[in-house]
């Protein structure tokens, strides 16, 4: 998978939140913008929020990819679509769990896979904004493979998911009881082996009945913006050849 990538320089703006702003740029009148469910699209939340605010942006819609992400649009005054209405998104704003050179994405730890592909697949453009921490030389090196299983014969799925060599434990609240997504589906956090053939660990997923969604985002970004602790933003931007 090629990319290029190019450097945006700072400004040197007391309290700027460089990486938003840099990608809300990206944002114009009337536009849909779908946006993550994690911390770092929360911030791109806000910055939408306070160019609307300042009139510097107009008639600006958008969709969540999670109950929390929706409550703070809401809260921040946004016009939030309808969950079922939407039918295309101009621009995609999210964050990922670990990313690797060729623009390979694993995402999930918010439990919302499901939600934010369907967001993704919607999307005519799909930007991505991480830290520089998430930067990896192999996906799965750092961060969980997130798997999104139907309740309804659980056992039989993790059975499933472990035939294909994929080891995982359900994920559990702090409180130590099995986390429920907004979707009402549970989450198995597998570790990734090592492997170039991510699209075929992809695919052996696909194929079981009870896997709703997994982390594995291969080929989903158009850009990947990354926040340097320089006060620079990368930008890895996929190559149209």
């Amino acid at each position: 998978m090629l990319w290029h990538k190019v450097s945006v320089s700072s400004e040197e703006a007391a309290g700027m939140d460089l990486l938003a702003r840099t990608a809300v740029d990206e944002i114009s009148d009337g536009m849909t913008v779908g946006v993550g469910a994690g911390k770092t699209a929360s911030r791109a939340i806000r910055e939408i929020a306070a160019r609307v605010e300042s009139a510097d942006l107009h008639g600006i819609t958008v969709v969540p990819a999670s109950d929390a992400a929706e409550k703070v649009c809401l809260e921040l005054g946004l016009s939030v679509a309808e969950s079922s209405s939407f039918e295309s998104i101009d621009v995609l704003l999210d964050g990922a769990d670990e990313v690797d050179e060729k623009m390979r994405m694993i995402k999930g730890s918010r439990g919302a896979v499901a939600r934010e592909r369907i967001i993704a697949a919607a999307s005519a453009r799909r930007i991505y904004l991480v830290p520089e921490s998430k930067l990896s030389p192999r996906i799965g090196t750092n961060s969980a493979l997130a798997v999104a299983v139907m309740p309804f014969g659980v056992a039989s799925t993790r059975q499933a998911i472990l035939s294909v060599g994929l080891h995982g434990l359900l994920r559990r609240d702090l409180n130590g009881n099995l986390l429920v997504t907004d979707n009402a589906n549970l989450i198995v956090d597998v570790s990734l082996p090592a492997t170039e053939d991510y699209a075929a660990l992809a695919n052996a997923l696909d194929a079981i009945p009870g896997i709703v969604e997994h982390g594995l985002f291969l080929d989903e970004a158009d850009e990947i913006m990354v926040e340097r602790s320089e006060g620079v933003i990368d930008r890895m931007v996929r190559s149209s050849d």
